[in-house]
């Protein structure tokens, strides 16, 4: 980590706008917030919060997919053309 990857909860205060704007524009991707020199929080702009998001949402599916996986049983599955059957078209 780099020392402008951390900001006081005071400086935080004081320049909330100016920080704000920063962030939106990638400088920096991400802030640590220290009270008391004790990391508190992490700032992030909206673009990097929704694509962490997005990341964590493609992990989930593809850890069920893969325990799905492991579960499957080809005697008890529908085959498509069952399928289509059943639910038309």
């Amino acid at each position: 980590m780099r020392a402008k990857d951390f900001l006081s909860a005071t400086d935080l205060s004081k320049k909330t706008s100016a920080t704000l704007d920063a962030l939106a524009k990638g400088e920096p991707e991400k802030l640590i917030i220290l009270k008391n020199n004790s990391p508190k929080a992490v700032l992030l702009s909206m673009e990097s919060y929704e694509a962490m998001q997005e990341e964590i949402e493609d992990l989930r599916l593809t850890a069920l997919a893969l325990a799905r996986t492991e579960t499957f049983n080809e005697q008890k599955a529908l085959s498509h053309a069952r399928i289509k059957e059943k639910f038309g078209k």
